[in-house]
């Protein structure tokens, strides 16, 4: 069912995109964040959303370096968490730098001609690299709707 999902949602989409394409939209879903970031408050339940999200965009980073020849380890998210005492500040400006590292990844992996490789994910199993970008941006998108 998983895999299902993983082709409905992240790969079938993904598809009809470039990875120029996929950054620009990482780019631009970034910026946007960043902006409902700034109009919300400081509350315990918006740093730990952003703390996840952050925490999630950084391990796909570990995934997609896999593509550019990285070992594959496989972990969880949680030890790529920032420290969950990171004040609201802070994990909006980490947000920022990990999302620009997100672009030039992708940036890199388009360069390397890697867009259909595939890469282990803990939940989907096997997902191109196009819909792992699919899948940070939309995942920070969805878990964004729970701040307040």
């Amino acid at each position: 069912m998983r895999k299902i999902i993983a082709f409905l949602f992240l790969e079938w989409p993904a598809r009809r995109h470039t990875m120029a394409q996929m950054g620009e939209t990482l780019a631009r879903g970034g910026k946007a964040l960043g902006q409902r970031f700034e109009k919300l408050s400081d509350s315990e339940r918006n740093r730990q959303v952003l703390n996840h999200i952050i925490g999630i965009e950084r391990w796909g980073h570990s995934r997609l370096r896999v593509a550019l020849g990285e070992a594959l380890v496989r972990d969880e998210y949680n030890g790529y968490r920032p420290a969950r005492e990171t004040d609201w500040p802070s994990l909006k400006q980490q947000f920022k730098e990990t999302r620009e590292v997100t672009i030039v990844l992708a940036q890199q992996l388009d360069q390397a001609g890697m867009a259909s490789r595939k890469v282990w994910h803990n939940m989907y199993g096997e997902i191109t690299v196009k819909g792992w970008l699919r899948y940070l941006n939309v995942h920070a998108n969805l878990e964004s709707k729970k701040m307040r």
